[in-house]
């Protein structure tokens, strides 16, 4: 993610959300980004691969800060909350939600597939945590428990759409966690589920898994933009970060140490959003890879 592929996208973002996408044309874009139509599909084939590309910049951005949140920390509920009010405040701060339904009332089956894909995503997402959280006795049983506190919160949040302080959409997802443990512990007791476990992660798209050199090189080139008063320690992250990732056998927890204050360095700078995009393929890599 280049910065004038990012000025592409904020332009874009910017009409679908003043205009609506339907009635933003791929000609509308280019005026507004000040580009030629050849710029533009250099870096999509279609206006239904820039919204996507919208959706996805904010949803790895989410990723790479609950990652770099259970680094920071113990894990348990109150990291879950944490975890779960960062999608739900990236969701209302940058207006998704509108985009969202944008694509549910398109009718456009490459679109609503892809939202397909991000929701079992996030499902399975859920999934995990709650296993992690509460342990592997519950397996069986998180799937169930995954889908319905998804739908309990999602009506939550409907009921009250004004609410937007993170104290109280924390309050509200603390409610919901304090329920879903209460399920957790129910269908346990008895045995009893619907749903089979992983089946969330075995129906969504899964991402390729990004290739642990090509991660290495970026994160050096990235290291080479910073300003002069911060080069010189984001070159000393990036070297550890790039040595470990050649290694056969990475050390996660070092990784994971290194890679936090790494990418905060580009916090606020014009470059962030790609930041992000490179370190969210490092956290997918310390997912993917058995490290030991």
């Amino acid at each position: 993610m280049n910065e004038r592929k990012q000025h592409v996208l904020n332009a874009a973002k910017r009409l679908f959300l003043e205009n609506g996408f339907a009635n933003t044309s791929i000609q509308n874009i280019l005026d507004e980004a000040g580009i030629s139509k050849g710029t533009f599909y250099n870096y999509f084939t279609s206006k239904n691969e820039c919204l996507i590309s919208i959706i996805e910049e904010s949803t790895g951005s989410a990723s790479v800060i609950r990652e770099e949140l259970a680094a920071d920390g113990p894990d348990g509920p109150e990291l879950l909350i944490e975890q779960i009010l960062v999608r739900l405040r990236m969701n209302r701060e940058q207006k998704l939600i509108r985009l969202y339904e944008a694509i549910l009332h398109s009718g456009d089956p490459e679109l609503r597939g892809y939202m397909k894909s991000v929701h079992l995503s996030e499902l399975a997402w859920l999934e995990r945590r709650l296993i992690e959280v509460y342990g592997e006795q519950f397996r069986p049983y998180a799937a169930d428990a995954a889908l319905m506190e998804f739908g309990m919160l999602g009506q939550y949040l409907q009921f009250a759409p004004d609410i937007t302080s993170p104290e109280e959409l924390s309050k509200r997802i603390r409610f919901v966690i304090r329920r879903t443990e209460a399920l957790l512990r129910d269908m346990a007791g008895n045995e009893e589920h619907l749903l089979e476990a992983g089946q969330f992660d075995l129906r969504a798209d899964s991402p390729p898994i990004p290739v642990s050199g090509q991660v290495a090189k970026e994160v050096l080139r990235l290291a080479d933009t910073l300003p002069a008063e911060t080069r010189d320690y984001g070159r000393e992250f990036a070297g550890f970060l790039s040595a470990e990732l050649e290694k056969e056998k990475p050390r996660a927890s070092l990784l994971k140490t290194v890679a936090v204050p790494f990418r905060k360095l580009f916090d606020g700078r014009p470059n962030e959003p790609e930041a992000r995009t490179v370190m969210s393929a490092l956290w997918q890599l310390l997912k993917s890879i058995d490290f030991k």
